[in-house]
């Protein structure tokens, strides 16, 4: 071994001391010349070895850092901590399995390192080996049964395996052993939205940034579920407080401009959209946000300028012309056709982009009455998103379909409503508007939202988390809707206010009006639980002709939560379904339901307006006459028919599509 004079030992423990300091003050790359200095005097100094190692890893120099910690586990191979160490910088570099490795060495030679154990699990979590990821995190918790951070990744971990319950229990004792610690909060709110606890997610939302009111990722991702939510007001708040906290981020301008459109307030809209695109006039989803607001508005020639602007930037991809498409009606000779098959003939056109594309071709030629056309183009949309489910594994099954409204309809029997009497509120305020998608649901809530007594709060996602979210609220492990069994008195008083709240928000603070609608389509499968709750509640249920009905559903893109919707048949053996349950819940809910059929309400509007009016229990006003007139953002696939007095051209449509709906008709006879 090298011997020093006592002048060079000074020297070397002077700079060592200098690059210490460095690494103190976060001057991580002062500290590395520093270490390097002393290693060039003394190349087998172990200390100034594991010091450079860590001022490589503290500036995510991680190949460095790994190169480092190996020298000094040669030096020392039965040094825990240098096995922890290199095992992060290798994780850093996502190499993974060699991380955990050396996570283990280091448990061999020290079972009590508690770090070690929280990030081996989390290492095993990335490779979603998740039962070595749980092991190595309750062992973590064995040790230390405080450890916030390792309720936190066991938390996680749970979630990432939808066992919500567990999850949720680990992610609460984290936010409890580490109040101030945002980020675990904010990630506790995320895993509770994504159980479909909306009103408990909200709750911890507000608590991430009332905490800490300079959290930026707090603040914005409180605003998306906010915005999600159609709680406009406090989304408006949350951005604009981002906003503040980073005044230069497009994406917050971005997700205001959203606000606004939400509120219906379209020219706050469209001036925030234009504040993103003067920093970043190619951004194509302000574009089409754009454009989405002038539509909205009604400023139409805005709406066109502004899809040709897209056009512009790319006229070979199709969002530009189905922007287009979506704004007016097609002519024989506006070139619209051309240029979708045009871009059609693109190679690498992904997925998404040929469903929307065909999808706006089958509407362009339906304007210009080539029935063949379009139903070509809808039909070819259509298979396209069936392949998309079948690729996700969430393609419609019929027997699982008719097996789900059975299971409703045989619990949700007579017996047991007359049995649980008891669990009820006396509230009216809602009015539970249910029925198929384009089954005139969007119409009945216009009308009945024009009388000034009431509001429209639209599709409400409340009632349709129930199977998930009541067996949590419930702390229960009985499946829904078997689990209502168990309910408490208590327990449907506080999930009646929860619906309640979530209206009222999303009516707005300053609203007070004496009932909201909430016209969700696919409630009519949430009725029993409805009507248990609120008794005295209004249910309508809108009916339209079953062709026309699931045409209308065949001919509109819509997510994944409608995988019965792309395929003719299985839209006829989803339709027999509903009928079904529609049936049932007249049968043991006499006179709580009344039907209001779509073809009627055009045919005599003021008449079916009127019964509608009544069976509320409001005066008649002469406003629900012209629901067109009312002064709202539209939330529909068809802004620019609401827009127009009630009209008949969608009745009887399937008329021009006959040739091809075979498939369907006889599958609705069968």
């Amino acid at each position: 071994m090298k011997q020093y004079s006592q002048q060079q030992l000074k020297l070397i423990s002077d700079t060592l001391q200098q690059g210490q300091r460095a690494m103190q003050l976060g001057l991580f790359s002062q500290a590395e010349k520093h270490f390097l200095e002393v290693l060039k005097k003394g190349p087998n100094i172990i200390e100034a070895q594991n010091a450079l190692a860590f001022a490589y890893a503290a500036s995510k120099q991680y190949a460095k850092a790994t190169v480092q910690f190996k020298v000094v586990l040669k030096a020392n191979p039965n040094h825990a901590h240098t096995h922890h160490n290199l095992a992060n910088s290798l994780y850093e570099q996502q190499h993974y399995d060699e991380a955990i490795k050396h996570y283990q060495s280091a448990l061999k030679l020290d079972p009590k390192l508690v770090d070690t154990h929280i990030n081996c699990g989390i290492a095993y979590r990335v490779l979603k080996n998740y039962e070595a990821a749980i092991a190595c995190l309750q062992q973590a918790l064995n040790l230390d049964k405080k450890n916030a951070r390792a309720f936190h990744v066991l938390g996680v971990t749970y979630a990432e395996v939808e066992d919500y319950n567990r999850a949720l229990d680990c992610l609460e004792s984290a936010t409890g052993l580490a109040p101030k610690q945002a980020e675990y909060r904010l990630c506790f709110a995320n895993i509770l939205e994504k159980a479909s606890l909306d009103y408990e997610a909200e709750l911890q939302y507000h608590l991430t940034c009332e905490s800490d009111p300079n959290y930026l990722d707090g603040f914005a991702l409180y605003g998306a579920y906010l915005l999600k939510s159609h709680y406009h007001d406090e989304a408006l708040e949350c951005f604009k407080r981002a906003e503040q906290l980073s005044p230069q981020n497009l994406g917050i301008f971005h997700r205001l401009g959203q606000t606004y459109l939400g509120m219906g307030n379209t020219e706050a809209a469209v001036e925030r959209f234009n504040a993103v695109l003067q920093k970043d006039p190619d951004r194509l989803s302000a574009l089409s946000c754009l454009g989405q607001a002038y539509q909205e508005a009604g400023k139409l020639d805005a709406a066109i300028d502004t899809a040709n602007r897209i056009i512009a930037l790319d006229g070979n991809q199709p969002k530009g012309y189905t922007l287009l498409s979506s704004i007016k009606k097609s002519t024989t000779n506006d070139g619209l056709a051309e240029s979708l098959l045009k871009c059609l003939n693109q190679e690498n056109l992904d997925e998404q982009s040929k469903i929307n594309a065909n999808f706006a071709l089958g509407k362009i030629y339906d304007d210009q009455k080539n029935y063949a056309a379009a139903f070509k183009h809808f039909a070819i949309s259509n298979a396209l998103k069936n392949e998309t489910l079948a690729y996700d594994k969430l393609v419609y099954d019929k027997e699982e379909d008719k097996a789900k409204f059975s299971k409703l309809i045989e619990f949700f029997n007579a017996s047991f409503f007359d049995q649980h009497r008891h669990l009820g509120t006396e509230s009216k305020l809602s009015v539970v508007i249910v029925g198929m998608p384009r089954s005139g649901i969007t119409l009945t809530e216009q009308i009945i939202s024009s009388h000034p007594d009431v509001i429209g709060a639209g599709e409400v996602a409340f009632w349709d988390d129930a199977p998930d979210s009541l067996p949590i609220r419930l702390g229960t492990m009985t499946k829904y809707p078997e689990c209502l069994q168990e309910m408490l008195p208590v327990q449907a008083k506080n999930i009646a206010m929860m619906y309640e709240c979530i209206l009222r928000k999303i009516a707005g603070p300053d609203t007070h009006s004496r009932h909201i609608t909430d016209k969700m389509p696919h409630n009519f499968l949430n009725v029993g639980l409805i009507a248990l709750l609120f008794p005295n509640v209004k249910i309508i249920h809108t009916i339209r002709d079953p062709i026309d009905t699931c045409l209308s559903i065949f001919f509109q893109n819509f997510g994944d939560g409608h995988p019965y919707a792309f395929d003719l048949s299985n839209l006829g053996l989803h339709y027999q379904q509903y009928q079904r349950i529609m049936r049932h819940w007249h049968e043991v809910l006499p006179g709580r339901i009344m039907d209001i059929n779509y073809e009627n309400t055009i045919a005599d509007p003021e008449f079916w307006s009127r019964k509608l009016i009544a069976h509320i229990g409001l005066e008649w006003d002469d406003a629900c006459l012209a629901p067109h007139k009312l002064e709202r953002s539209v939330k529909t696939a068809s802004h620019w028919q609401v827009r127009q007095p009630i009209y008949k051209t969608s009745v009887q449509r399937w008329k021009n599509y006959e040739a091809f709906l075979e498939p369907l008709i006889q599958t609705l006879k069968s």
